[in-house]
């Protein structure tokens, strides 16, 4: 059953919010977007000039209309093929927003409850929980992240490449462990939806792929999307760039690899961005939204979806969606991330605003969503008459200054090393690059593939050197002069493990281990024993990362989040 936590006032404005959107005046017929066109063809030719992503496809809807769809840069750059709006694109964790939908949709149906163990759903399910009185395991959790869930699977996770059924992915869990207690944390997962998934398939008896189609992807009009690629759509996706980690802290880019996810419902939906702005429109709860017979959902079930689940915060992940929030309204947004690209859609109900930008990069989270921000800004502007956030005020250092900030420093979860070159200041984030600029004497903001402007506050000694600085979350010190020494078992751990295109890396760095994990950060290792580690706050927080040895001491493989990775030839 749904037990809808709705007030009736609540209720009321949503239903109203749908019968004002149904004769809303529609904005094309009004407003002259050319300009707005034109200003944002700059900014995106400034990201596609920083070289991080090929391409971009971006829509933009308002009052129920897509107002602007269109293709930047290249959807492969071999064949200099350009992007367009219907360009495909792997959507990543977007396809959650429409894994909650259609578990919602059964639970509408009696089929599912939201509250009840999920065992009920899916009685061969199991996991090793081992919190004691603790409560089950439901699938409300499951879709707001509060389970407790590990985040990937033994086989099937974001590691492996094998392309299993999503039963045999779930089958793998058995032997995993809970992370957490259920509903104690938010932990973000993939196993968790891809249950909640897998419980729409025994509810309605259809597999996965041909329940999206049948009652989500057709009655959108998503003509050009699907959850597995097919020969009819392939000319269509574009290339994906990946950016590999390699030993030595090296990186190369090459195309990424195309294969079905073992976990389909978390992160395996394919689309396009004209595709994808009807689901925004859905969203919105406009006119278009409103001609769906049947609905998709009921109203009271949607508002439900879009407050945030088991905690007080007005912000925080409700079922699938993420509500956020932009300028002080209420956003539902997700972003998505999966072999070789990164996209993000974010839906302003209140001002009936939405956008959406795919891009063909993977680990590009910050220019994706540099280009939706600026998206809204001006979409506030030119709609609402609201001037665009002041522009930050940036200043100048002179050489020396910019010296103090160099070095070495780590935090709890990675490393940092800052350098002046000319008159600026560069650096690199345990693996990732970053430019810097300077808001003040000792705050910075800096820019990368995956930071938007992200601040850094030093702090400076009494004798005016700089002991640290603030940023991520976390606190980092500069590294001393000498660094611990390296235990000599820790060498023997050092190389490279798992798939070619997604690789752990292990390396030593001032006397630390650490990992470079999907191609995103080198996260610093936290001894338990001499072949355990605590992985540090960050993707995998409280998991661990063992290390297989052989009779001759030699490392052979690792277990990393619950996945087994052989050791590769150096």
């Amino acid at each position: 059953m749904i037990r809808a936590r709705l007030s009736p006032l609540r209720l009321a404005c949503s239903l109203l919010l749908i019968v004002l959107s149904c004769g809303a005046a529609r904005a094309d017929d009004r407003v002259d977007f050319q300009p707005l066109k034109d200003s944002f063809a700059e900014s995106v030719e400034a990201e596609l000039a920083d070289g991080i992503t090929p391409g971009f496809s971006v829509a933009w809807i308002v009052d129920g209309e897509v107002v602007h769809s269109a293709g930047y840069g290249l959807a492969d750059w071999d064949a200099k093929k350009p992007a367009t709006a219907e360009t495909i694109y792997r959507a990543g964790s977007i396809s959650k927003l429409f894994n909650a939908i259609a578990v919602m949709q059964q639970v509408e149906q009696g089929k599912l409850d939201l509250d009840a163990p999920i065992q009920k759903a899916l009685p061969d399910f199991s996991i090793v929980n081992p919190f004691a009185d603790t409560t089950p395991i439901t699938l409300r959790q499951l879709l707001s992240h509060r389970s407790g869930m590990v985040r990937e699977a033994p086989v099937g996770g974001y590691l492996d490449p094998s392309q299993p059924s999503i039963k045999d992915t779930l089958a793998s869990v058995s032997g995993a462990v809970l992370v957490n207690p259920p509903n104690q944390a938010m932990r973000y997962s993939n196993v968790g939806p891809t249950i909640a998934g897998e419980a729409v398939v025994k509810a309605s008896g259809i597999e996965y792929p041909e329940y999206q189609k049948k009652y989500l992807l057709e009655p959108l009009g998503m003509k050009h999307s699907t959850w597995v690629m097919n020969d009819e759509l392939r000319p269509q996706l574009a290339k994906g760039k990946m950016r590999i980690a390699r030993k030595g802290g090296e990186y190369r880019y090459d195309v990424a690899p195309e294969f079905e996810l073992g976990t389909i419902p978390a992160g395996n939906l394919y689309t396009t961005a004209h595709d994808l702005a009807k689901f925004a429109v859905f969203i919105l709860g406009s006119d278009a939204s409103a001609e769906l017979t049947p609905p998709l959902v009921h109203p009271a079930t949607f508002e439900m979806m879009c407050y945030p689940q088991l905690i007080d915060d007005i912000t925080g992940f409700g079922l699938g969606f993420y509500v956020g929030e932009f300028r002080g309204r209420k956003t539902l947004q997700h972003g998505g991330a999966v072999y070789g690209f990164s996209t993000v859609i974010i839906a302003v109900p209140e001002e009936r605003i939405a956008v959406l930008v795919l891009s063909n990069a993977d680990i590009a989270s910050a220019p994706v969503r540099r280009l939706a921000d600026a998206s809204l800004n001006m979409l506030f502007e030119k709609l609402r008459g609201e001037a665009p956030p002041e522009a930050t005020v940036f200043v100048e250092l002179e050489s020396e200054q910019l010296a103090k900030f160099a070095g070495e420093y780590e935090s709890e979860s990675y490393w940092a090393s800052l350098e002046v070159k000319g008159d600026k200041l560069v650096g690199t984030l345990s693996g990732q690059p970053l430019s810097f600029r300077a808001t003040g004497p000792l705050k910075l903001m800096a820019r990368g593939r995956m930071m938007n402007d992200a601040p850094f506050e030093f702090e400076a000694a009494a004798d005016g050197s700089i002991k640290g600085f603030t940023a991520a979350g976390q606190e980092f010190r500069r590294v001393g002069e000498f660094s611990p020494e390296t235990p000599a078992a820790w060498i023997e751990l050092v190389g490279v493990y798992g798939p070619e295109f997604i690789p752990l890396v292990v390396s030593v760095r001032n006397g630390h281990l650490y990992g470079a994990i999907e191609n995103e950060y080198e996260y610093r290792l936290k001894p338990i024993d001499r072949v355990t580690f605590a992985l540090p706050p960050g993707m995998y927080t409280d998991e661990q990362l063992v290390f297989q040895i052989d009779a001759a001491g030699k490392a052979i493989g690792a277990i990393m989040a619950n996945q087994y990775l052989s050791r590769r030839a150096d």
